[in-house]
């Protein structure tokens, strides 16, 4: 018995799909809200240089 082609996938949608994990994602960057600290922090996450989060101080500030 051969297998059903009632939902076949065509070659490209089939490469298409396995080659997803392939994909790096650039995280995207931001600078830091706090007008003192200015550097780029990646988006929804705490700054790593001054420990600020959407205006409240979240972590200790890094040594500089």
């Amino acid at each position: 018995m051969s297998s059903s082609m009632f939902r076949r996938r065509s070659r490209a949608r089939v490469r298409r799909h396995r080659a997803q994990w392939r994909r790096i994602a650039a995280v995207p960057l931001t600078r830091c809200a706090n007008p003192a600290c200015g550097e780029l922090t990646p988006k929804h996450q705490a700054c790593p240089a001054c420990g600020r989060y959407q205006g409240r101080q979240v972590l200790p500030p890094r040594e500089r």
